[in-house]
């Protein structure tokens, strides 16, 4: 029995993984953009499709398939900024998020349009499962997803306070208009910000299309998440969103312990009313550059 809930543990770890992904994407846009960027699940799902159309239909490796999926979305991101929110920046944050809004249909109206309505999956070779006492505990590709989320968390973690890049990227995210003042190049920022953020939410989601499904609302539901895990951590801070994205993953998971499956989505907006009715500003905070 104990491994049993263990093994809900290592779901929610996976889940927390690719939500750590996506959130912090999103949270890095977020606060150099300073908007809500709605289409960022539909980034997500974008990855999961590039994947599948890479390894799937044009039939390259697997490896060569996820790293060409992260390039692609990485590229998209770049040109909707140049194209559809650049030009909007100066009138504010509400005419981002509502634009933000529309390329998020736009975007998912494509994917069906293109890739049609039913889900898809990746057929990769079965992955080795480690067991004990006779239970599967953990895959092979479990241990990637975690491994793969942690790397990318650390590297993060070394870009944003080891690179001059990445101090640029902390002073604009404090004040945009003060960063600018002090020499700092805010449209060459913004410009590695997308791109950077939008291949983690590509990665996201070409790991999440591997482990599960891929179908044409997934970025809905996943935009869903990101804005809790968002909320949780505290909009301040891509660490607090790291946190919170675990958090969320592992209450999921853990809840159908208790809970029947159909309500396990829910259990994140629970989370959120929680922390924030004892910790309104998320857990670390809304303040700080990080």
């Amino acid at each position: 029995m104990f491994v049993q809930y263990l093994q809900y543990v290592i779901f929610g770890l996976v889940t927390g993984s690719i939500l750590l992904l996506a959130s912090t994407g999103f949270s890095m846009i977020r606060r150099t953009e300073n908007f809500l960027n709605i289409a960022h699940g539909q980034f997500v799902a974008l990855g999961a499709y590039f994947g599948y159309l890479f390894y799937m239909v044009v039939k390259l490796n697997l490896f060569l398939s996820i790293v060409l999926a992260i390039i692609a979305v990485a590229i998209l991101g770049y040109v909707f900024n140049e194209i559809v929110f650049k030009p909007i920046r100066s009138y504010g944050g509400l005419y981002l998020l509502f634009t933000s809004v529309g390329l998020a249909y736009i975007v998912h109206g494509s994917i069906e349009g293109i890739f049609g309505t039913r889900p898809k999956a990746f057929l990769i070779a079965a992955p080795v499962q480690i067991s004990v006492a006779g239970y599967p505990l953990i895959s092979s590709l479990e241990i990637i997803i975690i491994a793969v989320a942690a790397l990318s968390a650390v590297g993060l973690h070394l870009f944003l306070t080891r690179s001059r890049m990445g101090t640029a990227v902390r002073a604009m995210s404090s004040d945009y208009s003060l960063a600018g003042v002090r020499g700092i190049n805010t449209n060459q920022v913004s410009t590695v910000v997308w791109i950077l953020g939008s291949a983690l939410a590509g990665l996201a989601g070409v790991l999440l299309g591997i482990y599960g499904t891929v179908y044409s609302d997934m970025g809905w539901a996943l935009i869903l998440l990101i804005l809790s895990a968002t909320v949780l951590g505290g909009l301040g801070s891509i660490y607090g969103v790291m946190l919170g994205s675990v958090i969320i993953g592992l209450g999921m998971d853990l809840s159908v312990i208790v809970l029947n499956p159909a309500y396990r989505s829910a259990v994140a907006f629970v989370v959120i009313m929680v922390v924030l009715v004892f910790k309104p500003e998320g857990i670390l905070g809304s303040g700080g550059s990080k």
